[in-house]
Parts: C-alpha cells; sequence; structure tokens
C-alpha cells in the first residue's frame, strides 16, 4: 500500500479537449515482460481524458481517490523494484476528562421576595454532601477491678490491745485465744508472730503482782482443808477456787511463757521453711527472757512454766543447750520444778 495524500480542495475546472486515442491492439505476441504494456501504453500513463462539462454545483468537500503510479517506470536496464511502505503512526484522540461539577442553583426571586426579570439570577452554591467516613466502632473497655486490700485474717490490733489492757481476765482469754489459733489454724500463725504482740506478752511477765491483792485469809484456810481431804461447803469451794488479783496477774505470767514458746515455734519453722536454716535458741522472740524465768523467778509456778515452754520448742539443734538448762533445773528447790526439768530430759534423750 502507498501513502494516501492529504485531501486538497477540488475546485470546478475547464476540462479540456482531448481526441480520443485508437483503439489499442491487445495482441499477446506484443506484451514484454520486462516492460509491460497494453496498445503500446504503460499502466500507469493515462490514455485519454475525457471531456466533462462545465460544472457550476458545488462541490462537497470528500474525499477523492487521487490517480497515483502503484509501480513507478524503472530506467532503461534497471528492475522494478517495490515501493517501502513506511506507514505514519495512527495517532488516537484523547477523550477529555470530565470531572462532576456541583449543581448550581439560582434564585428565582430578587430580594425581598419580588419577582424581577432584571435582577441577575446569583449563584447558589450548593453543598456536595461530604462522605461520611464511618468511625471504628470501639467496644467498651474491659473496667480492671483494683485488687481489693487484702484483709488480715487476724485483728492483730485487737489482741495487742487486749494484751496490753490491765484486765487479768482478758489477758487470759488473748492469750488462750493464740494457742487455740497455733493448734487448730496453723496457716493463721504466722499473723501473730509480731514484735508488739512479744512485748505485750513479755510485760505481762514483768508485772510486780506483789502491788496488787492476794488471796484473803479465808480463802487459805478453806484451801488447806481441800489439801488435807476435809469436806466444805459448795459456797466454801468456789470461794477457794476463786483467783485473787495477785494468783490471775501469777497466772498469766505462765500463761505468757506458754505463748511465747508457741510463737517461737512458728517462727522456727517459717525461717526453716523459707532458707532452710535453723534459728539458734537464743535467737528466737523472747526466748531469753524464758531463760530468765527460769533461773530467776521467785515462783515456782512460773519457774515450771518456764521449763515446759522450753521443752515444747525442742529441736535437735538446741539439744545441748537445753540439756544443760534442764539439769540445772533439776536440782531446784521446789520439788514440782525438779519434777518438770526431769521429765523435759528425758523427752530430750528420746530425741534423735
Amino acid at each position: 500500500m502507498n501513502q494516501v495524500p492529504m485531501m486538497q480542495p477540488i475546485y470546478p475546472v475547464q476540462a479540456p479537449n482531448y481526441a480520443l486515442p485508437q483503439q489499442p491492439n491487445y495482441n499477446a505476441v506484443k506484451i514484454d515482460i520486462h516492460n509491460p504494456s497494453v496498445g503500446g501504453m504503460t499502466p500507469c500513463q493515462p490514455q485519454y481524458q475525457p471531456q466533462y462539462a462545465p460544472v457550476n454545483a458545488p462541490i462537497y468537500n470528500y474525499p477523492q481517490a487521487p490517480i497515483y503510479c502503484p509501480c513507478p517506470q524503472p530506467a532503461d536496464n534497471q528492475v522494478a523494484t517495490a515501493p517501502v511502505y513506511n506507514p505514519a503512526p495512527v495517532q488516537y484522540p484523547q477523550a477529555p476528562v470530565q470531572y462532576p461539577q456541583a449543581p448550581v442553583q439560582y434564585p428565582t426571586a430578587a430580594p425581598g421576595g419580588q419577582t424581577n426579570i432584571n435582577y441577575p439570577p446569583q449563584p447558589v452554591p450548593v453543598q456536595t454532601p461530604t462522605a461520611q467516613v464511618p468511625q471504628p466502632q470501639v467496644s467498651n473497655p474491659p473496667v480492671i477491678e483494683q485488687p481489693k486490700p487484702v484483709e488480715p485474717a487476724i485483728d492483730l490490733n485487737g489482741f495487742i490491745s487486749r494484751l496490753a489492757n490491765p484486765d487479768f481476765e482478758g489477758q487470759a482469754a488473748a492469750m488462750e485465744e493464740i494457742a487455740d489459733i497455733v493448734n487448730k489454724q496453723p496457716e493463721k500463725a504466722p499473723e501473730l508472730v509480731d514484735k508488739q504482740v512479744f512485748k505485750a506478752l513479755n510485760d505481762i511477765i514483768a508485772f510486780d503482782s506483789s502491788k496488787v491483792e492476794g488471796p484473803s485469809q479465808k480463802q487459805i484456810e478453806i484451801r488447806q482443808k481441800l489439801v488435807n481431804g476435809e469436806k466444805v461447803s459448795k459456797e466454801d469451794e468456789d470461794l477457794a477456787n476463786a483467783y485473787s488479783p495477785k494468783e490471775m496477774a501469777e497466772r498469766n505470767k505462765s500463761y505468757a511463757l506458754f505463748s511465747i514458746a508457741l510463737l517461737d515455734k512458728v517462727y522456727a519453722q517459717e525461717v526453716k521453711k523459707l532458707s532452710n536454716d535453723t534459728v539458734p535458741l537464743t535467737d528466737l522472740p523472747s526466748a531469753v527472757n524464758v531463760v530468765n524465768q527460769l533461773k530467776d523467778n521467785p515462783n515456782p509456778m512460773v519457774r515450771e512454766s518456764a521449763i515446759e515452754a522450753l521443752s515444747y520448742i525442742q529441736d535437735p539443734e538446741y539439744k545441748k543447750d537445753l540439756t544443760t538448762l534442764f539439769t540445772v533445773a533439776k536440782n531446784d528447790q521446789d520439788a514440782s520444778v525438779a519434777k518438770a526439768a526431769q521429765s523435759a530430759l528425758d523427752k530430750l534423750d528420746k530425741m534423735a
């Protein structure tokens, strides 16, 4: 294919007069394969031009097929070659991108509500609704409950207050409760191992009972009768068994010694559980005070209670120290104290 030339405008022209050529001779003998011709004419040369009458009508501008030579005449002794086809690049029209315009609304009335055809319409901007961006739905955050303070299982301040109270019966009741917790609720017992508790117990032991009232003379006489096996009335028996304030103070000293022994054993067990170590006897809370009562307290009942307290906290690690203490106590002038010391030594001998 050959390139199509650009369209040229066609104007009305006067066609020239051409004489008709002679009828060609179609003789196959005259056909030249190297330079073919029909009737002595090359295919690309026009044989004649027809006569056209003058055209007065307007000629529309539409593409006409031009007369062209598809195969140019070669020079003498040259072989015709086909024209090189170089097609022109096709350009496609680009459609303009149209963006949607917000519609403009015009007012139909002049200010004040009067219709006025001369009033130039003023464009009213139309607010294009903006796209609503969905907000992420946030669920209510979980409510984190603050940990409640752990309340102690034991009212420690209550214990300390009752132990420090000068009421002897109240002191005794508090110490009996300590023994009950250690024996029946051992998981709560470590809460009682407190410095203020030991201080209150030591204050009970150090109390000077000589300044309080002792048993009356009548009580002493009735008790002597009971020791001798004599019969007494129910009223006298109740009077003989009633404790005087001095006797209650001394009794509470014995209770306090035993309470210290209970709490010292709890303390030693907790230390061994945490560090696998044995606390020396003299390092146990208030243990030294118990030993001092065994040596120096004038009341035989208190010395005997000290032996029982030390025997309760015995441990293989304490065997040597306790043997020394009980051997000395075995020679006590009071028979009940000596007997208690001998029993404690027997228990140590059975210990591995």
